[in-house]
């Protein structure tokens, strides 16, 4: 009797250990090993807007280039100078702002200063008046279309040329008595991201 309570015992301990390896075996048949595998890498992207591409002038006239403009650092058109003699003269140049970059852009601010005019001499208010209402200065773009800010996009890898024009209106009935001097032809262009 004994030994059959061993063998009861050894049975129950033997069915105990197969139920146990039976539910780790039926457990492992149930589940699965979900994985994922991947990789990413960041390229930056490019900002580059810049003016390029300046043309010789157009001159229209009796008007001269005294200096030439350049370009500097991409971003800079300056140091240049005309003289204008009679109605109708005028000096042209074309230019193309480019976004070489890889990111859209939009013109965010234009600014077009307002020229001073300076006269000399007796009649150097009188003769400043005359040439400042006579005194063409427009920036556009080579259509002669209006540059507009917050709505004038520049998409990647494009360009639109601009067109700057220094003249002495064709109509003009006057001139003046001295020379005048117009300083402060600025223009900024902003760009920002579209």
């Amino acid at each position: 009797m004994k030994d059959n309570k061993k063998v009861l015992y050894g049975l129950v301990a033997l069915a105990l250990v197969l139920s146990v390896v039976g539910i780790s075996i039926g457990f492992a048949a149930m589940s699965t090993d979900l994985t994922i595998n991947g990789s990413a890498e960041v390229v930056p992207a490019s900002w580059d807007i810049k003016f390029k591409d300046l043309s010789s002038p157009t001159i229209i006239g009796d008007a001269e280039v005294t200096t030439a403009p350049t370009i500097t650092s991409d971003t800079h058109i300056g140091n240049y100078a005309v003289k204008l003699t009679k109605p109708g003269d005028s000096v042209t140049y074309t230019f193309k702002v480019a976004n070489d970059g890889t990111i859209d852009a939009k013109l965010t601010d234009f600014i077009k200063a307002t020229p001073t005019f300076t006269g000399t001499g007796a009649t150097a208010s009188a003769d400043a008046t005359i040439v400042q209402n006579n005194f063409e200065y427009t920036v556009t773009y080579s259509d002669d279309t209006a540059i507009t800010k917050n709505t004038d996009e520049l998409d990647a890898e494009s360009y639109k040329t601009v067109k700057l024009v220094v003249g002495y209106k064709a109509d003009a009935t006057e001139l003046p008595t001295n020379t005048v001097t117009i300083s402060g032809l600025d223009v900024t262009f902003t760009y920002g991201q579209k």
